[in-house]
Order: C-alpha cells, then structure tokens, then sequence
C-alpha cells in the first residue's frame, strides 16, 4: 500500500509549484460565483508518517489507518467529499473550487466517473478502472487544487462549461464527485412568448 501511496505524493510534491501558479488567477472568487468545497479529514500526524512530510497540512481527526480501514468496509471515506455533490448553473455564472481539506485534490472533468491515478485507492474505493482523464497527468496537474487553494473554474455556457451536464471528480480520491448541470435560456425565451399569448385573449 505504502509503496504506491507514496508515489502519489512524489507526484504531488514534484509538481505543486506549477500548480500554486496556475491557482493564482483564482485566488479572489467573484461575487456570485458558485463555489464547490472539497472536504477532508486528514490527521496530520499518522498521514504524514505514513505517506511522507507534507502530505497532510491540516487538522483533521481521522488517522491513516481509520481512513483505509473506512475505505474499505464502505469503499467511501465520507469525510472525503465535494459539496455540494450536484449542482445547476446558469449561463455567465463563474465557477470556483475551493480545497478546505488538508491534502492536495484535483477537481478534473471526466466523460464518465472512474479510478484515479492511485492504483491501491481505486481498487479499495471500489474504482478499478481509471478515468481516462486522470491518467493524463499534464491535465490532472492543471486542476490540483493543494491544501487551501482556490482554483477559478470555467464560466457556464462557455466552451469549457457549455449546456448540459458535466461530471467532475478528484483523480486522487475518486470517490469525491460533483455533477454540474448548465441550464439553457429556454425558459428566458419563453416568457415573452407566454406574455403575447396573455394579451391576446383580451
């Protein structure tokens, strides 16, 4: 387990200065915007001990050992979460993610919900197969999100964001998901419609 845990947080580690660099545009969130939290529990002490310096910088209460052991009685670590789970979203509305937890996550966007790039992680949260998108590590490097940072998400309605419904989850803890949907202008559209069909009955 340690051995390729551990490989995750080289990874982590190696490239969390390119990430800082791309989170710094996102730093001031907009007024408006809608934010998505990413939630952990992380004890400092038995993480870092177990996985390496650093790899846990918060206060959590829920040792290594709870957390695997949680893992894979229920293959959800329920701490370990994005909230809101499911959102909608208008067109224009900017969105935000913020990491609240005390690891590093990825809120990367997938076709369809997999496995991360940790092999121990996806078989024990019930995930064998990974996401294509999460083994694509300059992507994945692109939405890390370390612990406290904010990460400026794609506009709704934007070529990133378009209408429809788009799945979002942390390469690193797949089990932490959002779904975002992008309404239209339908019902926008419709009102004037409905507005003429009124006068004309008087």
């Amino acid at each position: 387990m340690r051995r390729k845990l551990n490989f995750r947080v080289m990874i982590g580690t190696a490239f969390a200065a390119v990430a800082l660099l791309s989170l710094s545009a996102g730093a001031d969130a907009v007024q408006g915007d809608k934010k998505i939290r990413m939630y952990d529990d992380c004890d400092p002490a038995s993480f870092n001990e177990a996985l390496g310096p650093g790899t846990c910088v918060g206060n959590g209460h829920t040792t290594f050992d709870e957390f695997i052991e949680e893992l894979d009685e229920t293959q959800d670590a329920h701490a370990w979460r994005n909230q809101p789970s499911a959102m909608k979203v208008n067109i224009g509305r900017p969105t935000v993610v913020e990491n609240r937890g005390g690891e590093a996550h990825t809120f990367t966007k997938v076709a369809a919900f997999g496995g991360g790039f940790v092999g121990d992680l996806n078989g024990i949260s019930g995930n064998p197969i990974p996401a294509p998108e999460c083994v694509n590590f300059p992507g994945v490097l692109a939405t890390l999100v370390p612990a406290g940072g904010v990460l400026s998400g794609p506009t709704a309605g934007s070529a990133q964001l378009p209408v429809g419904t788009h799945k979002f989850q942390c390469c690193i803890h797949p089990w932490m998901r959002t779904v975002v949907e992008v309404l239209g202008n339908k019902a926008k559209a419709n009102k004037p419609q409905a507005s003429n069909a009124h006068h004309a009955h008087h």
